[in-house]
Parts: structure tokens; C-alpha cells; sequence
């Protein structure tokens, strides 16, 4: 239901909440200044390695400041550096705006206004908190909405397209669908770690619309289908396209594998040399001896699990009889150097010796032709060996990346304490919930009327909430987990919507 705007002391508390986000977010950026990130140089610079949109965003500010001639460099970065700082802040504000006004619009007419506008202002206050959180006690010196990285945008985004899915699900039609497909392209084409937002779009359509009585409905999930399936064509097409503009060719962005190789490389050893010894590779002649420098390499820096204290592949360690803690800490320092001291270089030094090129399009190309081939037989390697049994810490790898990718995603990894407080709020949510879906039903199943029938409105919305929320958790704490690797300013997206959706639950209904 739509907000009263004549509702007294309505219009009040959103003119005063943006007001004071605007204080908020605008006083720390400026107080801050925008903050030059170690992956900035690469968004500037429109690497072939990142994502169109952001880049192309800095490129936009930096000739509309070109054209004016402006050269002034507060903070002692170029000016429009900090006018993407303002619109990055401005974003926040508005998304967190939003979603505020969005909980106060589906519980204002069954918890009364002052219980709403309590809900709402919690809405606003999780968001807020996840901010001060990364700006004050992480120590990282800025708020994401001042950093000049991807995050900058993609974080409010995922929160406007979380809230975008939500009230689809109201009437789902046509328009709902083309709007999902634009958002969805858009987020993704930020960073690639947004597609979890596609796959949000889709699961949660998938279960409402084929599972659950009120939603069901084979032509819109078919629509979902044709949404999903379009905006990752178009994800791609976008992708492409910006390569053959700036670049002169038709291809994706490179270092789509590099992630996933740093991971199966943690995990190598000789055995995956001769993977590449035993079969000639006619694209890529003597692989087979890069690999063999990458594993050496790595096994002299102590970068692999090998070297992690506690680790024995005699007794299969795993997350119940090993310190995993411990591994995923080695681990997170390892990633890094392997991916770019180790791999890259020494794929670029391949490419210049088989190919003769060097810091060229086509040698970017090559090298990421390269990493994906090793990559590829390297993966199938570890799922062989998993199902086999056999396996050299590839799975002990990826289920301690994804158990602490759900510990972050809602707390922290130290002190310890907090990974067990953790497990007890998923354990509080999932309790909540479950309660809470019960006492929908019985609800449903009765005769209703006036002020029971909004209430039963405002508890099913609380349940696609904590639904719609907690599916984007848990897919990117898996795909992050699996693929990435799972550090805060990865997995707090969903953080202050997770806690939102906790105390929607807990407040009084």
C-alpha cells in the first residue's frame, strides 16, 4: 500500500531522514575526500581487466571537467575525482532514503505510525551502521561511498534492486520484469560479483512462482526465464561492446579466471604439472612448463596450503577436525601475491616468450587465453579428485572460504568469539522465521477483516523480506566463496538488510 502523503508527521520524518543522511554522507566525504584505493589506478586508466560502467562513469566526469578547463586538485586528486565522491555519496542517500520510505509504506497501516516510522528509521540505521562500521572500526580510513572503486556504486544499487524484486512480487507484470532487466545489466556491468542479482531474480522467482500457492504462476516465471536469460546477453554484449570501443575488439574484459586459478594453485602440487605434461597443447606450447614455475613459485613463498600451519592432507583435514580459521587467514594472505606476483607476471613473461608480444591488446588477450586453459584443467583436476576421494585440500578450501564468507557476511572473523555469536543470530533468524511463517499461515487461514487483513499483509511482506534477503546472502557467500574470495567489502551487501530483516521480525506485530 502507498504512503499517505498528507499522513501527519509522515512527510516530517522523510525530510528529516534525508536531511540527515545528506549530513551524514556528504560531511564525512568531504571531511575525507574521495579515497584513491589500491584498484583505483585501474578504473582511471580503463583497464582491460575491469567492468565497463565504472570506468566509463570517471571517464564521463573527467572530460566534462577537461572541457571547462578545471585543474584544481583538492585533496591533492584531480576535481572530478571529487565530484564522483559527491554523486557516489548522493547515491547512498538516496538508496537508504528509499528503503527507509519502503518500510514505512508496507507498515504504517498495520503497526501505526510511530511503530512504522521506529521500523523505518531501522531500515535507514542498519545501512548507516554497516557505513560507520567499515569507516570506524574496520580503520579503513573512508566509507565505500567515498572510495573510488566498484563498490561505491554497487552497494546502494543492490539495495534499490533488492527492493525493486521485493514489490515486484506484488503484481509481477511486464513492467516489473523490464525493470529488474535494466537494473540487472546495469549492477553487473559494474562488477562481475553482482550477478548475483540475476540470480536473485531468478531463485527467488523460481520458488514463488512454482512453489507458492499465492504467487504461482507458470507465464511469470516464464517471463522471469526471458528477463534472466536477456540480461545476460546483454551483460555480455555490453561487456564486448565497451572492449570494441575503447579497445578495438569484440571481446569480455580479461582476468575472469585469475580468482578461481589463485585458489587452485593454493591447493597445487607436482601431480599438476604432469596434467599438462601428458597431452600436447598446440595453442598453448609448453604450458606445461609455466605451470611447473607457477607451482614452484609458489612452493618456495610457502603460498600454498602445504604450508599452512596444522594442515595434513593424511587425516583429510576439514572445518570440524582442523584449525580452519587458521587456513582461510593463510589463505587470504596467500591469494593475492599468487594471483598478482605470481600468476599474471609469469603469464605475461609466457605469452612474450611463445608469441612476442608484451603489454599489447593482443598479449592481454593471450594471457588471459592462457590463465583460463590453466584454470580450466586445473578445476576439473580438484572436482575429480574430490569425487574420487582423493583430493589435496580443494574441498577443505572451498567449504572453510564459504563458512567464513557467512561469518563476515553478519559479523567478523576476530576475535573468535564473533564466529560463534555469528552462528547464533543465523540460528535467531532462522528460528524467527520459521515462527513467523507459521503464525502467517494460521492467519491466512482464518476469516479477516479491516486492520487484520494489513496485518497479515505486512507479515507476508516481512517473510518475502527475509526471504528475498536472505537468498542473496547465501548465494553470495557461495559464489564468492567458491569463486572469489571472501573479504568485507565483499560480503557486506546484504549485511545491513540481513540485520533489517532481523528486527523486522523481532518487532512487535
Amino acid at each position: 500500500m502507498a504512503v499517505k502523503r498528507n499522513d501527519k508527521g509522515t512527510g516530517a520524518f522523510e525530510l528529516l531522514s534525508f536531511v540527515l543522511l545528506m549530513v551524514f554522507f556528504l560531511g564525512i566525504g568531504f571531511l575525507d575526500g574521495p579515497e584513491w584505493c589500491v584498484d583505483t589506478p585501474s578504473y582511471v586508466s580503463m583497464d582491460f581487466s575491469r567492468e565497463p560502467v565504472y570506468p566509463l562513469f570517471l571517464m564521463g566526469l573527467r572530460r566534462l571537467f577537461e572541457s571547462m578547463n578545471v585543474t584544481a586538485q583538492p585533496y591533492g586528486l584531480p576535481a572530478y575525482l571529487t565530484l564522483a565522491m559527491v554523486l557516489q555519496s548522493l547515491l547512498w542517500v538516496v538508496a537508504i532514503h528509499r528503503l527507509g520510505t519502503y518500510i514505512f509504506e508496507i507498515s504504517h497501516y498495520s503497526l501505526g505510525r510511530t511503530r512504522a516510522l521506529v521500523l523505518a528509521s531501522a531500515a535507514e540505521i542498519t545501512q548507516v551502521g554497516v557505513a560507520l562500521l567499515n569507516r570506524f572500526i574496520a580503520k579503513r580510513g573512508s566509507m565505500y561511498s567515498e572510495s573510488l572503486m566498484t563498490e561505491s556504486l554497487a552497494m546502494p544499487l543492490f539495495v534499490l534492486f533488492t527492493i525493486a524484486l521485493i514489490k515486484s512480487f506484488d503484481k509481477y507484470e511486464i513492467k516489473d520484469v523490464i525493470k529488474l532487466f535494466f537494473m540487472s545489466v546495469l549492477i553487473c556491468s559494474i562488477r562481475k560479483q553482482m550477478l548475483i542479482c540475476v540470480l536473485m531474480w531468478g531463485f527467488t522467482s523460481f520458488v514463488l512462482h512454482l512453489f507458492v500457492k499465492r504467487h504461482r504462476s507458470l507465464n511469470r516465471f516464464s517471463m522471469t526465464v526471458i528477463g534472466v536469460a536477456l540480461s545476460l546477453v546483454c551483460i555480455a554484449l555490453f561487456d564486448r561492446g565497451y572492449n570494441l570501443a575503447v579497445r578495438g575488439v569484440f571481446a569480455p574484459h580479461t582476468g575472469n579466471s585469475l580468482g578461481g586459478l589463485s585458489t587452485v594453485f593454493y591447493t597445487s602440487s607436482d601431480e599438476d604439472i604432469a596434467l599438462f605434461t601428458e597431452k600436447e597443447n598446440s595453442e598453448y606450447p609448453d604450458i606445461d612448463r609455466l605451470v611447473a614455475r607457477i607451482v614452484d613459485t609458489c612452493n618456495e613463498q610457502e603460498l600454498t596450503i602445504d604450508h599452512c600451519p596444522g594442515y595434513d592432507p593424511k587425516v583429510c583435514s576439514n572445518v570440524f577436525n582442523s584449525d580452519w580459521k587458521g587456513m582461510v587467514e593463510h589463505y587470504a594472505q596467500s591469494y593475492d601475491i599468487i594471483g598478482f606476483d605470481v600468476v599474471l607476471p609469469f603469464a605475461d613473461d609466457y605469452v612474450y616468450e611463445h608469441f612476442g608480444e608484451r603489454g599489447t591488446v593482443e598479449a592481454m588477450m593471450l594471457s588471459d587465453g592462457v590463465q583460463k586453459e590453466m584454470f580450466n584443467v586445473l578445476l576439473k583436476a580438484r572436482i575429480t579428485s574430490v569425487f574420487k576421494g582423493d583430493d589435496h585440500g580443494a574441498f577443505y578450501v572451498l567449504t572453510s572460504n564459504i563458512l567464513k564468507a557467512f561469518v563476515i557476511s553478519n559479523a567478523n572473523m576476530y576475535p573468535e568469539v564473533l564466529v560463534m555469536v555469528s552462528a547464533v543470530i543465523y540460528s535467531l533468524y532462522l528460528v524467527l522465521y520459521i515462527v513467523l511463517a507459521i503464525r502467517t499461515a494460521i492467519q491466512a487461514g482464518k476469516d479477516l477483516r479491516g486492520n487484520n487483513l494489513e496485518l497479515l499483509a505486512y507479515r507476508r511482506k516481512v517473510l518475502l523480506l527475509g526471504f528475498v534477503v536472505m537468498t542473496g546472502l547465501v548465494i553470495n557467500c557461495l559464489v564468492t566463496g567458491a569463486l572469489i574470495f571472501p573479504q568485507p567489502r565483499y560480503m557486506c551487501y546484504s549485511m545491513g538488510l540481513f540485520y533489517l530483516s532481523l528486527f523486522s521480525q523481532l518487532f512487535p506485530q
